[in-house]
């Protein structure tokens, strides 16, 4: 990564929460950073095709999941823009919701670069 203020460490991932996770976790720590990255892919897939069916509710409840599971690792950036896109979901309203979902595939994999060098 460049040392540019949108690709650095601390942007992408609050390092703090991070090792705290680490510690708790201690052997079962990469497990989780396993299941995290699917499970964020995963949740990134359904807002794509919620956001392409126009189906609100998906689109709210999949960045809602993503929103909180982003935060409790420390992805903040990543949880932001699923907050965004939980908004839009919420007020039935989607203008905008594909470019916030194509940044939050952006954030996910600054998030998966990050976490795949510390597992």
């Amino acid at each position: 990564m460049s040392g540019s203020g949108e690709d650095r460490i601390e942007t992408v991932i609050d390092t703090s929460v991070l090792e705290d996770i680490r510690d708790l976790m201690e052997d079962d720590f990469p497990d989780l950073v396993r299941r995290f990255l699917k499970d964020s892919a995963d949740l990134l897939a359904q807002l794509d095709q919620g956001i392409a069916l126009s189906d609100t509710d998906s689109v709210h409840r999949a960045a809602h999941t993503l929103k909180s599971s982003s935060a409790a690792l420390g992805a903040l950036a990543l949880s932001d823009r699923a907050k965004h896109l939980e908004a839009l979901g919420r007020s039935g309203i989607l203008v905008g919701a594909a470019s916030e979902a194509a940044a939050a595939h952006v954030q996910l994999a600054r998030v998966k670069e990050i976490l795949e060098r510390d597992i």
